[in-house]
């Protein structure tokens, strides 16, 4: 309320392009305002308008976290609950979770990405309802409870590290097998992440 004034306000949007040779640009952008009185009538809402969804669908796998409302720390590790859906089509929102649905612990991953990037991080376990380790296999990765969802921040191809990864395997060498996916926390949208095998011997790793 104290940025608006009487008369006319002017709402002004900075758009800045990655660099000074790229040959596109492109923004898209909403307003939404809330009125809580009758005091003057307003048009209603287009039919055609639709309120921005970060995400419906996808075809990627979609990875659903809920920490009923508790903040993901670097240490100690809060438990909270995930569901996972990866169907061989179109993945929603709203889809029952045919991958994994249950307990895990989750804390923020990284040291410095941490304070710099908004997208995070996150180490986490799957967990039995007791807490003890749940080793289960996801997005076609052999069964075990140590997992890392990465977030390629720095990297807007998100292609950097899965390829390395892939280049690596495919040499015969060992790398972390990965599984690109859709996640959101507390039903916020975080964007596309890595699911990833946390680097550790056993027998699949």
């Amino acid at each position: 309320n104290d940025l608006l004034k009487e008369g006319t306000n002017t709402l002004a949007i900075q758009v800045q392009n990655d660099g000074i040779n790229s040959s596109d640009l492109s923004a898209i952008f909403f307003l939404s305002v809330g009125i809580k009185n009758n005091i003057r009538d307003y048009s209603p809402t287009p039919e055609w308008f639709q309120a921005p969804v970060f995400l419906q669908h996808s075809d990627l796998p979609i990875i659903k976290i809920n920490t009923n409302n508790q903040i993901i720390l670097d240490d100690p590790r809060i438990v909270a609950s995930m569901k996972i859906t990866n169907n061989e089509g179109i993945n929603s929102v709203e889809d029952t979770p045919n991958e994994y649905d249950g307990r895990i612990n989750i804390e923020l991953r990284g040291s410095s990405s941490q304070r710099r990037f908004n997208k995070k991080s996150y180490s986490f376990e799957t967990q039995l309802p007791n807490g003890d380790n749940n080793n289960i296999s996801l997005l076609g990765m052999p069964a075990e409870n140590d997992w890392i969802l990465y977030g390629p921040f720095s990297d807007k191809t998100l292609l950097r590290n899965d390829l390395v990864f892939h280049l690596s395997r495919e040499m015969g060498q060992y790398a972390v097998r990965t599984a690109f996916c859709e996640l959101l926390i507390n039903d916020q949208y975080q964007g596309v992440y890595i699911l990833m095998e946390k680097i550790k011997r056993d027998k699949n790793r």
